[in-house]
């Protein structure tokens, strides 16, 4: 009977429509798939989120592994397909005080990821010998031969490690990165973050990525809430836990054991020795050992150049091994903040960007310690201050004073094995 309402109604012809309401419909339409496309393709992200960064695969060249970050939400770096180098740039030379292969074997592999030949932002690596032994000498030029890249620079020091003559053949118009050669992991944002902060900034004289195990920001790091609580195994693993040493360590933390003493009134001093060598560090659980991070090395920490996070090796590996729990869980936004203001105090220089212009005018300089001169009185002397850049995480190994407790770990070898699977085109060629 509708039917036969509207039939009368409308009649049999077919019914027509306004120019008025086809423009409606269409924008309607069209409204509602930009919304979807907006809104409705994607997952909100959460800083929580335990999923790990979908890698960036193109543009790559077909011999670099995916790239990946975890997600800061300070800066907009995530999701970025290149790092092209900022106009007016004219060359960013990474520099290397080199004197141990086992951490170069490592670090050479994040500084080739980081070339522009394969989509990074760095031109030339330059290297500049800090050792006497003829091995170690040997290995460099292994690397020097294999990669057009890499460059040396022949340096005469002084007694007392002066480094004033390691800065002569600096050129005005060059962004250099210095870094230590004992630097086991570079986040694939750190560079581009890096450039692009001094680039931008060209009040500061000098800034550095976010360094962990670095003396004032382990204290940092500690009060973000990125150090967890581990302790040393205080006995050897059983039989079946030990991998034979041509194996490789596995490097995440969700392999290990629970932290546990037979003897309940255990103190972690931070004079500790360890009692065995490639021992590892467990995570400590509240619920089965009565334990907290207070009870921890890392509270012995304070925001200092040359506090107890400089001398006690227990306090850097207790940082190195809450470090391959986040990496694992992707949870390195917990190292991370926008930008911290060393102003005119002592800042380490582990991980950090210059330019030359900038190096050149402190000429000569007149300090053996170069730390102490770009920091603190090139600062001064400029009125422009040394910032950190929160948003760019590397990891560094040791202090010279931690070297031989963080040896008789296993920590090397984890950091080995992640940049094997994933960062190292050609397997890492262990040195010791």
């Amino acid at each position: 009977m509708f039917a036969h309402y509207l039939q009368g109604r409308m009649g049999p012809k077919t019914p027509t429509f306004s120019r008025q309401t086809i423009f409606t419909v269409v924008v309607f339409f069209t409204l509602l798939i930009w919304s979807w496309q907006i809104f409705g393709s994607s997952t909100p992200r959460t800083r929580e989120s335990s999923k790990p960064s979908a890698p960036i695969v193109d543009p790559l060249p077909p011999y670099v592994k995916p790239r990946y970050w975890s997600a800061s939400h300070l800066g907009g770096l995530e999701g970025i397909k290149a790092f092209p180098k900022p106009d007016g740039l004219n060359k960013i030379v990474a520099i290397i005080f080199y004197g141990r292969p086992a951490t170069v074997s490592i670090l050479d592999c994040y500084l080739k990821r980081n070339l522009i030949k394969n989509g990074g932002m760095l031109d030339e690596v330059v290297w500049i010998v800090r050792t006497n032994d003829t091995s170690h000498k040997a290995y460099l030029d292994v690397l020097l031969a294999e990669e057009d890249a890499y460059t040396k620079w022949n340096v005469t020091f002084g007694e007392n490690e002066d480094y004033r003559s390691a800065y002569d053949r600096v050129q005005n118009g060059t962004m250099y990165i210095k870094i230590d050669d004992d630097i086991v992991f570079m986040e694939d944002t750190v560079i581009p973050s890096i450039v692009d902060s001094k680039w931008k900034n060209p009040d500061y004289f000098i800034i550095s990525a976010n360094i962990m195990n670095q003396p004032s920001l382990s204290w940092v790091h500690w009060r973000l809430g990125a150090v967890r609580p581990y302790l040393p195994e205080i006995e050897p693993a059983p039989p079946s836990d030990v991998v034979p040493e041509e194996l490789r360590v596995e490097w995440k933390a969700s392999a290990l054991p629970d932290w546990t003493s037979s003897d309940p009134e255990w103190i972690m001093s931070l004079e500790y020795i360890s009692p065995y060598k490639k021992h590892r560090w467990l995570p400590v659980k509240y619920d089965t050992s009565n334990r907290s991070i207070d009870d921890t090395p890392i509270i012995f920490t304070d925001f200092n150049a040359f506090s107890e996070g400089l001398w006690k090796w227990t306090i850097a590996a207790q940082q190195h091994y809450s470090f391959f729990e986040n990496l694992e869980k992707n949870e390195l936004w917990r190292y991370k903040f926008s930008e911290w203001n060393y102003n005119y105090t002592r800042m380490g220089i582990q991980f950090v960007a210059m330019m030359g212009e900038d190096i050149n005018m402190g000429k000569p300089i007149v300090e053996r310690d170069d730390e102490y001169y770009f920091s603190e009185v090139m600062t001064q002397k400029t009125s422009r201050h040394g910032v950190v850049d929160g948003r760019s995480l590397v990891a560094h190994y040791s202090f010279k004073p931690q070297r031989d407790g963080i040896a008789s770990t296993d920590i090397l070898d984890r950091y080995r094995t992640f940049a094997d699977e994933n960062i190292c085109i050609q397997p890492v060629r262990p040195i010791y």
